[in-house]
């Protein structure tokens, strides 16, 4: 009898859910490369992904209002990898959470905040010790990017919507960038300085919507 104790109590140790992490970016597009489509996701899994936000809510800072109608919880699936992205929508305008969840799991193994509204918003330059606010186009970032290693105390943000936007500041060592997803809780700076040339194509990348940006090695940073 206490063997077969024993032995339930390591099969129920081993059957736990890994938990969630968070995915980068660049994976979540990789996924979308694949090719989605609809999906009808159960009550089951649209719960859980509500549940999953409702846990990492002060983790992520994530924006909820009131818990959403499971109608307003949305899904996709990848066509290769069979993966399900379940969208729970904040209370930022067109912001969702994602949950991602293998063919068949009742968990989710990886989630993303992700702001889709900033997708169709033109991205603005702003950097204040220069005295410039300006639609963020390539002739203008390549213009005022490289000034910041002159002045070591100023920086400059192409924001693309409210909570999501790129920034950098110029020391010594070279350019150092950020960028944010939404919140503060997804907030991520580059692994090492870059130079001049590479912080520009790095936001002239984010600023044209272009992606390339986000292949770049990215450490989350707690603020």
């Amino acid at each position: 009898m206490l063997a077969r104790k024993i032995a339930s109590l390591f099969a129920s140790r081993s059957a736990a859910p890994t938990p969630s992490r968070l995915m980068q970016l660049h994976e979540y597009l990789a996924l979308l490369q694949e090719g989605t489509e609809e999906f009808a996701a159960g009550e089951r899994i649209k719960r859980d992904a509500l549940s999953l936000a409702q846990r990492l809510r002060e983790e992520l800072r994530l924006p909820l209002g009131p818990e959403p109608s499971l109608e307003l919880v949305l899904a996709r699936r990848c066509k290769v990898q069979r993966i399900s992205l379940v969208h729970v929508p904040l209370a930022a305008k067109d912001c969702f959470f994602i949950a991602m969840y293998h063919q068949d799991a009742s968990s989710a193994h990886a989630h993303l905040v992700f702001d889709i509204g900033a997708e169709y918003q033109r991205p603005f330059l702003e950097c204040p010790d220069f005295g410039v606010g300006e639609e963020a186009t390539e002739d203008n970032l390549r213009h005022w990017i490289p000034r910041l290693a002159e002045a070591p105390d100023a920086f400059a943000i192409v924001e693309r919507r409210d909570g999501t936007y790129m920034q950098v500041y110029a020391d010594d060592r070279g350019f150092h960038l950020e960028h944010q997803l939404v919140t503060t809780g997804c907030h991520y700076r580059t692994a090492q300085p870059v130079s001049s040339e590479a912080a520009v194509d790095t936001l002239v990348s984010y600023a044209c919507g272009k992606y390339e940006w986000a292949n770049r090695a990215w450490d989350r940073m707690v603020l």
